[in-house]
């Protein structure tokens, strides 16, 4: 396989190639990302699992909150913030309690009653809407009542079940979110290891070894133990399973070796088709990104979210690739301004047709609520001229 076709495997498996989804098939097809990060930044006028939801299809955003907190197909874990198949959070959750700090759990459990009482007295509540002294913990300090949250969640008793306006986490009884979660899988032992490294792979789509083993671990979890030498384990026993198989990249001389689901790859091979002309928007915290080294690798280029980069020190804030045929082909970056969509950053790696370029980004500030694209002198006079405009 050239490495044209292996950005082309892995773009189509992860939604970044082809039509847009239809409505009907968005929500399937986004939980089979496995999973999508969660994060509140929305300087560009969305946030970032709401860029990837556009960036893959014409389905409205409400539909994947529908996705998440109503038909709760994927369901928002805690800490880091990910929307997860709903059949895989059980394998996570199993034995997260053993992280906890136990002393801490027995000092916290009257606390955690009364919070679990509320709940089951008033509905889903979050963390403003409990009052309590503040205590050590967080980046500074925590109202106790948000850390007996944090420890219902780690023990099962609650789950996310939703956001307020202001995007802030609403938490409800586990019995009402998803009652399959009180009881551990019955297949758990005999299933585990399979499920860590094919989850891994379900949400990488393709990764070296070492890249795939850091993603198992991460999905074993530092509190089971074992670290990089158990999931170079469990990768080799699901090669022995032919569970998962090789893919050979030839870049000039060089010999580059990923691997894959022999599912995704059969799917791509059935379904293959030339580039299109969409050029899409990838959020930072995208699936795409979430091994920066083989974002290196197949597409040239290192990426680096400087959102929390002293403002002296980036180059941009909320940059995102632009993905096109095949390719990542600049980065850019833009701030919803009231009805406007200004574009503070634009860096172009590889030809991409000005017109098309202009479709993507009055799309995405379409879609964020602008009426027009606006660029400050900053942007080179020919990108400008192209791309600024009201939005059509």
């Amino acid at each position: 396989m050239s490495q044209e076709l292996a950005r082309a495997f892995l773009l189509d498996r992860l939604g970044l190639r082809g039509a847009f989804w239809s409505r009907e098939q968005a929500k399937p097809r986004a939980v089979g990302l496995g999973m999508m990060q969660i994060d509140s930044i929305r300087s560009t006028g969305l946030r970032n699992h709401e860029i990837a939801w556009i960036a893959r299809t014409e389905a409205p955003i409400a539909d994947l909150y529908e996705l998440y907190y109503r038909d709760r197909g994927m369901l928002e874990t805690h800490y880091p913030l990910f929307a997860t198949r709903r059949d895989w959070v059980p394998f996570f959750l199993k034995d997260f309690a053993k992280a906890v700090n136990q002393e801490r759990l027995k000092e916290m459990r009257p606390l955690m009653r009364r919070v679990k009482q509320h709940i089951a007295a008033n509905g889903p509540v979050s963390p403003a809407d409990l009052d309590s002294e503040r205590v050590v913990g967080g980046f500074n300090t925590i109202k106790a009542t948000t850390r007996a949250l944090e420890y219902l969640y780690h023990t099962g008793q609650v789950q996310i079940a939703g956001r307020t306006g202001n995007f802030h986490r609403l938490f409800d009884l586990t019995e009402r979110v998803a009652p399959e979660l009180l009881t551990p899988p019955a297949d758990y032992r005999a299933k585990h290891k399979e499920f860590f490294v094919l989850s891994a792979l379900a949400v990488l789509k393709m990764a070296t070894p070492q890249q795939l083993a850091e993603r198992v671990s991460h999905h074993v979890g530092s509190w089971r133990g074992g670290g990089l030498p158990v999931a170079r384990k469990l990768i080799e026993q699901a090669l022995d399973h032919q569970l998962i198989d090789w893919i050979e990249v030839l870049e000039g001389d060089t010999h580059h070796r990923f691997l894959a689901l022999k599912s995704d790859l059969d799917a791509f091979r059935a379904s293959y088709q030339p580039a299109d002309e969409i050029v899409r928007l990838v959020p930072p915290l995208d699936n795409l990104m979430f091994s920066r080294r083989r974002f290196t690798e197949l597409f040239g280029f290192t990426y680096k979210f400087e959102a929390y980069t002293p403002e002296d020190q980036r180059r941009f804030y909320f940059a995102m690739p632009l993905a096109y045929r095949d390719r990542i082909v600049g980065l850019v970056d833009g701030k919803k301004e009231g009805d406007d969509w200004r574009l503070t950053g634009l860096e172009l790696y590889h030809p991409v047709p000005m017109d098309a370029l202009r479709m993507g980004i009055h799309r995405f500030a379409r879609i964020a609520g602008c009426s027009r694209v606006t660029a400050p002198s900053s942007i080179k006079r020919d990108h400008k001229k192209a791309l600024a405009g009201r939005i059509e």
